[in-house]
């Protein structure tokens, strides 16, 4: 190899390298919504998650709902409205996708976590007004452990983070179910 081909390629190595090293750049694609309370509209959109196959959650919060949309999205339902019942919410807020598919809402003024099926099936909820071990004053968000065995739900007023964990039989709807916390 020649000195001109040497230093040539050891340019284009460089080259190569500062372009991994530099952070990348994030191009606007889109968007969707307007305020409004119709199909694809939102009062307040607080949270969002998206799950493996492109579909985007988005909780309304003022319009206590959750909608789904596809990855550009494209309407593809929704679930909920004002209220105390399951299923029903009072400035949902946080929103995260369980990695067995499931849907968790936090349902802030209602002081509990709901959780459904990916089409908005009610399956479960825990949580009640207090500062106690898996009560809530302002619960405001939700995640989970990479491995899917702890839910992380942080709590504003109570100024910390709660987690629990999926152990026992299955689901039963309305009930505390298979979540139990755990507190260390």
């Amino acid at each position: 190899m020649t000195k001109l081909t040497s230093c040539v390629a050891g340019v284009f190595a460089l080259a190569a390298a500062a372009a991994w090293a530099s952070p990348p750049k994030w191009g606007y694609e889109g968007q969707w919504g307007t305020k409004a309370t119709g199909n694809g509209q939102f009062d307040s959109p607080a949270g969002v998650a998206v799950t493996s196959n492109g579909s985007v959650y988005v909780v309304d919060a003022h319009n206590c709902r959750v909608q789904y949309f596809t990855a550009t999205g494209l309407f593809r339902g929704k679930w909920g409205s004002f209220g105390t019942g399951n299923g029903r919410f009072d400035l949902p807020w946080g929103v995260a996708k369980a990695p067995n598919g499931h849907i968790f809402v936090v349902d802030c003024e209602n002081y509990r976590v709901q959780y459904f099926t990916p089409a908005g099936s009610f399956l479960g909820k825990w949580g009640s007004c207090g500062r106690g071990k898996g009560q809530f004053i302002s619960p405001c968000y939700v995640d989970f452990s990479p491995s899917g065995s702890r839910v992380y739900v942080t709590d504003t007023f109570n100024e910390n983070v709660q987690y629990f964990r999926w152990s026992g039989p299955a689901v039963a709807p309305t009930s505390l179910g298979r979540v139990k916390a755990l507190f260390r």
